[in-house]
C-alpha cells in the first residue's frame, strides 16, 4: 500500500508525525506532495498540481490531506477524480468552531464566519474518508455540517516515537530530595483548556497544603488573563513558565508529581483528548483531567487516569489533594496509564488502525 500525503501541511505537527510513523511501521509506503502553507490558494494550488505530475508515474492508493488543511481538499479531490484515487482527510479541528466558537475571532454570522463554515462543510463533503480523534468529534461534524456519519473513522492521537521514555529521568528524580509536591500543566493557553480553574484550584489548595506547588508552562490566547488572575489572587504557589521546545518537555515533565489535562466546559473541550494526556501517561505520570465524553472513550477513572468535574476548581483541588495524600493511587494510575499507552496508543498501533480503515476501502 502507498499513501500520498498532500497539501500545505506541517510535517512536524505531532498528529501528522504519528500517522506517518505509524503507517511506515505497518509497511505502508509514504510519498509526499507538499508546499508551504503560507502560500495563498491561487499560488499553492498550481505549485501542488504541477508537483503532483510526477506522481502520475508513481502509483499510489490514497491521497491523504493531513491536519488543518481543509482548503487543500478541493484540489486533492480534483486530482483524485483524475487519478481515480480516494481522498482521506484528517481535519483534526473545525475551522468554524475554532475561529468563531472557541477563539471568538469573528462573529458567527459575519462573512468570515460563514466562509469558515463553508470551508468545513465542503472539505467534509468532498473527502471520501474523514478521520477524527474521537467519536464525539465524528458525531459533531456529521450533525453540524450535514455529513453522512459513515464517512467518519476514529483514529486516536497517541504518542510519537521520539517522545523519550522517562525511566532514566525518573530514576534521577528519585535520587533527589524534594519537599514540594509539583502539579504541572503545559499547553497553548486555549479557552478550552480551562486554565483559570487550575489557578482557582491553586488558591483553594494554598489554604490547605502549602507543600503543593503549581507550574504552568506555555503561552497563548488566555495567558494575559491567567497572569492577571494569578496577580489578583496574590498566589505564591504558582510559577508561570514560558513555552519550551517539544524535545525538552520530557525532562520538564520528569519533575512533576502530577500532570494536568484540560478543564474547560466549552463544546469543543468535551470532544477532545489533548496531546498532553497521552504524552504524560507515556512518561508514567499520573494525570488529572476533566470528565468528558471524549475522555471516557479511552480512559477509566481511578484506573489509568483521575477525573474531576469540568469547570470546577473545587473538584480539581480535591483531586489534586487526593493524589498527593494517596501515593498508592498515584502509582497505580501512573503504572496503568503507561501500560494503556503501550497497548493502544503508540505510533505503530495508530498506524495499524489507520491501515485497517484504508484496507477496508480497497476491499
Amino acid at each position: 500500500m502507498r499513501v500520498c500525503f498532500f497539501g500545505g501541511y506541517n510535517p512536524g505537527y505531532i498528529r501528522n508525525v504519528i500517522i506517518k510513523q505509524g503507517l511506515i511501521k505497518n509497511g505502508v509506503e509514504v510519498v509526499e506532495c507538499r508546499t508551504k502553507s503560507k502560500f495563498r490558494f491561487w499560488l499553492r494550488y498550481p505549485i501542488l498540481f504541477f508537483q503532483h505530475l510526477k506522481f502520475f508515474l508513481v502509483k499510489y492508493d490514497f491521497i491523504f490531506v493531513p491536519a488543518f488543511r481543509h482548503k487543500d481538499v478541493p484540489l486533492a479531490k480534483l486530482i483524485g477524480l483524475l487519478t481515480n484515487k480516494p481522498v482521506v482527510f484528517d481535519p483534526f479541528v473545525s475551522r468554524y468552531e475554532t475561529k468563531v466558537v472557541d477563539q471568538k475571532k469573528v462573529p458567527p454570522y459575519s462573512m468570515q464566519g460563514r466562509h469558515n463554515f463553508r470551508i468545513d462543510k465542503w472539505s467534509f463533503k468532498l473527502a471520501d474518508i474523514i478521520l477524527t480523534d474521537t467519536l464525539a468529534h465524528a458525531d459533531y461534524y456529521a450533525r453540524k455540517f450535514g455529513i453522512e456519519r459513515s464517512k467518519f473513522s476514529r483514529v486516536p492521537v497517541g504518542v510519537p516515537d521520539d517522545f523519550p521514555s522517562l525511566y532514566k529521568i525518573r530514576k534521577e528524580k528519585e535520587n533527589r530530595k524534594e519537599s514540594n509536591f509539583l502539579v504541572q500543566f503545559y499547553g497553548s493557553f486555549l479557552p478550552l483548556q480551562g486554565i483559570e480553574y487550575i489557578v482557582r484550584a491553586a488558591r483553594i489548595i494554598a489554604e490547605k497544603d502549602r507543600a503543593i506547588h503549581f507550574e504552568l508552562i506555555g503561552s497563548g490566547q488566555t495567558f494575559p488573563m491567567i497572569r492577571r488572575l494569578v496577580e489578583e489572587l496574590k498566589l505564591q504557589n504558582i510559577i508561570l513558565r514560558d513555552w519550551i521546545p517539544f524535545k525538552e518537555l520530557p525532562e520538564a515533565v520528569s519533575h512533576a508529581d502530577v500532570c494536568l489535562g484540560i478543564f474547560g466546559n466549552t463544546e469543543k473541550a468535551l470532544r477532545v483528548v489533548p496531546n498532553k494526556v497521552f504524552q504524560c501517561l507515556s512518561l508514567e505520570k499520573p494525570v488529572i483531567t476533566g470528565k468528558t465524553p471524549a475522555i471516557v472513550e479511552y480512559f477509566e477513572d481511578r484506573e489509568n487516569i483521575l477525573l474531576c468535574e469540568v469547570a470546577n476548581a473545587h473538584s480539581l483541588a480535591e483531586a489534586i489533594i487526593l493524589l498527593k495524600d494517596n501515593e498508592e493511587l498515584r502509582r497505580k494510575i501512573a503504572r496503568n496509564g503507561y501500560k494503556l499507552i503501550q497497548e493502544k496508543f503508540t505510533s505503530e498501533l495508530i498506524g495499524r488502525e489507520f491501515k485497517k480503515i484504508l484496507t477496508k476501502t480497497l476491499a
